[in-house]
């Protein structure tokens, strides 16, 4: 699906004036935004960064770990006011 850039400047005003409405700035909401859809695909960017690294082929030998999941949680990176 192609959005045109009208309609997602459209869109981004609206979210824009609904945030400031309720305290809150773009920038913030969509770095906030960003870290959530990078938190809920760690499992792939790991595989990738595992396969990357060539530690994918380690852990294939080793026993499987049951249930581990590792959180991935970069520190806050100041969002700057354009």
């Amino acid at each position: 699906m192609t959005i045109s850039q009208k309609d997602l400047k459209k869109s981004k005003d609206l979210v824009e004036k609904l945030l400031k409405v309720n305290g809150n700035k773009y920038n913030d909401w969509l770095h906030q935004q960003h870290q959530q859809f990078i938190e809920e695909n760690q499992d792939l960017i790991l595989q990738a960064l595992s396969a990357f690294t060539g530690e994918e082929e380690e852990e294939e030998k080793s026993e499987p770990k049951v249930n581990e999941q590792v959180s991935v949680r970069p520190t806050s990176i100041p969002v700057t006011q354009n």
